[in-house]
């Protein structure tokens, strides 16, 4: 299926830093052969493109949802080391032009950079507090700060760290509950007493309607320059699914959406969106819009929109396989099943709902039209890559491009040409 012109909506992107010339290697593996054109997974071959601490460190790491700063020409994107309960993870930076990598912040089971927020245990042993073991999701957080989501599990909170990219030093701005020590609260030094002062983090209900301080959100999130959204996923039952905000300045969250299984919806308007299996896997932002894309579902997953002014809901683009008259958008594609999305220039890139195990299939859905494609990397390092195996990282602003994670390296594909190459490895 040929892919739809390129959209230009990048003016109304989130990190809205395209009026800066972004500068990538100039490779064309269509034109000839270059470096970055082969792709190698040797051990040996990590590290090699691009200096730094390599992705791919001998363990179980993940690199999650990112984002670009133009005016700096640097990739943000976080660095999941261990993929379980601890403290390892950390917030890489990555030159645009070289594919050099920098620790901005967090633990690489090696070397520390930045710091958390030291506390007294309830057994009076000190700890540390805010890391980023479990960091998913990056975005651009006020002053040139960082933005990032941390979450250890179901069993464990979620977290949203503000981190300055100078020091490392990481500050907490929400937390789905007060965290899990035991010691009294006036205790000296008590990280409970610490984050209800700091964090304000004392509201008998964090959600309007929840009435609970355990409400957990979906592992992304979005941001303005005055609040952060979150999808919430009715959990515990009774305390509604839909999209709430958080101050920036830290803070309870208020409904913007609000809806419940049966069809009733206390705030916002619009069709309720997947609410039988609410699995919010990815977002993206537009303008006034937040956009999730969601999965597994039985008629298909889709990309829906929720306005934070009006709390309004719309599906953007859906193939309804059990009910096909109730599709929004064109195409043959199902949408939103593996994981995180981008916006950019060429549309809303996603995985596809059905994967390939032996080839790189990327969807694409036309956000005013909700059409749906595919690409595919003709030339390139992405070549031979995997559906199963991929994670859209973050769009290139300006460009068609998309900054794509396959086998813990990252590469550059064009929606417009569908050439490949390696950015860092």
């Amino acid at each position: 299926m040929k892919l739809k012109p390129a959209l230009m909506i990048a003016a109304m992107l989130l990190t809205a830093t395209a009026s800066a010339q972004v500068r990538l290697p100039n490779v064309n593996c269509a034109a000839g052969k270059d470096a970055r054109c082969t792709f190698k997974t040797d051990l040996n071959d990590y590290g090699t493109t691009g200096e730094g601490l390599p992705f791919a460190l001998g363990g179980f790491e993940k690199l999650g949802s990112g984002f670009v700063d133009a005016a700096s020409n640097a990739l943000f994107v976080p660095l999941d080391i261990a993929l379980q309960e601890d403290n390892q993870g950390a917030v890489i930076r990555v030159d645009l032009s070289t594919g050099d990598r920098t620790m901005i912040s967090g633990y690489d089971g090696q070397n520390r950079r930045g710091k958390g927020q030291a506390y007294t245990d309830d057994r009076g042993q000190p700890g540390e507090a805010w890391d980023l073991g479990g960091v998913r999701v990056l975005r651009p957080g006020p002053d040139g700060s960082i933005l990032a989501l941390v979450d250890k599990g179901l069993q464990h909170r979620t977290e949203i760290l503000r981190i300055d990219p100078k020091t490392g030093d990481r500050t907490l701005v929400w937390a789905s509950k007060i965290f899990s020590d035991s010691a009294r609260d006036d205790a000296p030094g008590s990280i409970r007493t610490i984050e209800k002062n700091v964090a304000k983090l004392d509201s008998p209900a964090l959600c309007r309607g929840g009435g609970v301080t355990s409400l957990k959100p979906a592992n992304t999130f979005e941001v303005d320059g005055t609040n952060l959204y979150l999808f919430m996923y009715n959990n515990p039952q009774g305390t509604g699914s839909g999209l709430s905000k958080v101050p920036l300045t830290g803070g309870s969250c208020t409904w913007i959406s609000q809806y419940f299984p049966d069809g009733s919806s206390p705030v916002g308007s619009g069709n309720t969106i997947n609410t039988l299996l609410p699995l919010i896997l990815g977002s993206g932002k537009i303008g006034s819009e937040v956009l999730g894309t969601n999965g597994p579902n039985g008629g298909g997953g889709q990309v829906f929109a929720i306005n934070v002014q009006t709390g309004e809901r719309r599906t953007v683009s859906q193939l309804n396989t059990n009910a096909p008259a109730r599709s929004v958008g064109k195409g043959d594609m199902r949408v939103g099943y593996l994981g995180q999305m981008a916006v950019g220039d060429a549309g809303i890139a996603t995985s596809r709902y059905e994967v390939g195990a032996d080839s790189f299939e990327i969807g694409l859905i036309d956000p005013k039209t909700g059409a749906r494609s595919y690409g595919i990397a003709k030339t390139g390092t992405l070549k031979t890559g995997r559906d199963s195996s991929f994670t859209v990282v973050a769009a290139v602003p300006g460009t068609s491009k998309f900054i794509i994670a396959f086998d813990m390296a990252l590469h550059v594909w064009d929606a417009k040409t569908q050439d490949s190459f390696l950015l860092s490895q």
